[in-house]
């Protein structure tokens, strides 16, 4: 955990900083006279979609701000009537980035709306929604969105591939697709083909965006219907360093609470607190347990914090093949807080319940649904249960105060553990 660094309180900055109507900020701080946002090359708006919110197959989230160029999406989420008794279909339970005010993706109609899709409309769908925006200093401690791919796959289909902007090396560039990404939709209707929304992403050549997908064990379910990826491709400036490694094998265990339980890949030297990973995957299994959303992934042997690590970890409480793109993202000004929650920790009959974590590093504000300021929950979690009653392992994490991140899912029933990232990026200074 980091140590939280003495700065000077000044609400009035931080209100400049925050525009957000009605909101109550938490440590409204700045180190100089000129306002905290204007030095700020990231920022982060988190937005809760709740029940009665997106109930049709398009929604247009209202954002805080307009949105800055150079951005991208991360989302979770499923469909559900938050209730133990209702099981989803992945066209219900899968959304994603469908337009945005810039082209990348069908034009919105205004500078602040971000729309979402799905296949179809049968429930409610709930979720979050983090957009991670670099209003400055994109080469050096923020980043450069070369394009968003829309990557379609018809039955069947293993492997797809799109194209962006061309970057200027592969070993800068990060990519935020499916779940934890962009998001994902889908027509298939079959609630055993979940497995057809789980996606490995990875670059290749100078402009190529890959999806694979594993052809599922027999009786594992289908890949159906016709499915779309949303990717956004970032390249992250000189100040930051970036690593991928894939992750395969098939380890785990009950609370997925032993380093046995974890497959690991080798990455060179970090710093825990300064680092953050992310993951795209998928597995030859789509049920509760070793299906791909039943899934977690940390920095380091799974178990142990240490102060450096040289490995990531991916991990399931029940055994399955899978293969993982890890993406290890160090800033020497970051701070990243590591919780585990052990098994039980999510409950079987809980749709939700909060994790402690660090107090922010900068001003951050909560009205309602919304969290504006600088830091990013990144939220994976265990599942048991050799059934496929999704939604129950669908599940997001928003900060709702300053030393409180809430996970939320719209289906209660089974139990699991989880890996909370809470990720602070105030004190990345241009």
């Amino acid at each position: 955990m980091r140590i939280r660094t003495a700065l000077v309180a000044a609400t009035t900055l931080a209100l400049l900083a925050l525009p957000t109507a009605g909101a109550n900020f938490t440590n409204p701080t700045s180190n100089d006279g000129n306002s905290w946002a204007s030095r700020q090359p990231i920022r982060i708006t988190t937005y809760q979609i709740g029940s009665g919110t997106f109930t049709g197959t398009t929604y247009d989230i209202t954002l805080a701000q307009d949105l800055e160029a150079d951005y991208f999406v991360i989302m979770r989420g499923g469909a559900g009537a938050n209730d133990a008794n209702t099981a989803r279909d992945p066209d219900q339970d899968y959304a994603r980035v469908i337009g945005d005010p810039h082209g990348n993706l069908a034009v919105t109609t205004s500078s602040n709306v971000l729309r979402l899709g799905r296949a179809t409309a049968s429930s409610d769908w709930q979720g979050q929604v983090s957009v991670i925006e670099s209003p400055d200093s994109q080469s050096t401690d923020g980043f450069t969105l070369l394009g968003v791919a829309e990557i379609s796959m018809v039955a069947d289909d293993l492997a797809e591939t799109g194209t962006v902007s061309a970057w200027s090396a592969i070993g800068d560039v990060g990519l935020y697709g499916g779940i934890n990404g962009g998001g994902v939709s889908t027509t298939s209707s079959t609630r055993k083909d979940h497995i057809t929304a789980w996606g490995r992403i990875y670059p290749s050549s100078t402009n190529t965006v890959n999806v694979e997908r594993l052809d599922p064990d027999n009786g594992n379910g289908s890949l159906s219907g016709t499915t779309t990826f949303t990717v956004y491709a970032i390249e992250w400036g000189s100040s930051w360093t970036i690593q991928r490694v894939t992750v395969t094998g098939s380890a785990s265990g009950n609370g997925v609470d032993a380093t046995g339980e974890y497959n690991t890949a080798s990455i060179s030297s970090v710093n825990r607190d300064e680092t953050f990973v992310t993951v795209s995957g998928t597995t030859e299994t789509n049920r509760l347990a070793n299906g791909w959303e039943g899934h977690v992934v940390t920095l380091g042997d799974g178990v142990n914090q240490n102060t450096t690590e040289t490995s990531v970890a991916v991990g399931a409480e029940g055994s399955g093949y899978r293969e993982a793109e890890v993406y290890v993202h160090s800033h020497a000004n970051l701070a990243v807080d590591y919780r585990f929650g052990s098994d039980g920790s999510i409950a079987s009959s809980e749709l939700t319940d909060t994790q402690a974590v660090d107090s922010a590093l900068g001003p951050e504000s909560y009205s309602g649904s919304t969290t504006v300021g600088y830091r990013l929950p990144y939220f994976t979690n265990s599942q048991n249960g050799n059934n496929t009653n999704y939604p129950w392992p669908l599940m997001w994490a928003r900060h709702s105060a300053d030393t409180t991140v809430t996970w939320t899912r719209s289906r209660s029933g089974e139990d699991g553990a989880y890996w909370l990232q809470s990720i602070d990026f105030s004190e990345i200074w241009r």
